[in-house]
């Protein structure tokens, strides 16, 4: 509910602008600096009895990217269910490499694999 309402408040909002004559562009995007996936990795993680040290830094890196790869298109999905006014083109993940390398480095310190 919380994503629902946000959003939609987001949605209006930039719609009010927009009518308004002003020039506004919601760029979607997911995961708050890493924090979010961070949290839910080191989780399953601990359900396995280990933690990030343990698998080392790529190993963790992979771990996070696999996560992202399954479940990281929820939040999008929901919002086009919504049909939230978004500018789907431009979408965007803090670990992509154009956010990273504008950053310096993301929360894990590297870019995307690959």
């Amino acid at each position: 509910m919380g994503h629902i309402l946000n959003n939609t408040l987001q949605d209006v909002f930039i719609r009010y602008h927009r009518m308004a004559g002003r020039e506004a562009a919601w760029i979607p995007g997911t995961d708050h600096a890493g924090i979010a996936t961070q949290n839910v990795v080191e989780k399953a993680l601990m359900k396995e009895g280990k933690t990030r040290h343990d698998l080392g830094r790529e190993k963790f890196l992979e771990r996070v990217w696999a996560w992202k790869e399954q479940y990281g298109g929820t939040i999008i999905r929901q919002l086009r269910t919504l049909g939230c006014s978004c500018d789907w083109e431009r979408e965007k993940f803090t670990m992509d490499e154009t956010l990273s390398a504008a950053c310096g480095k993301s929360l894990f310190g590297c870019t995307r694999r690959g």
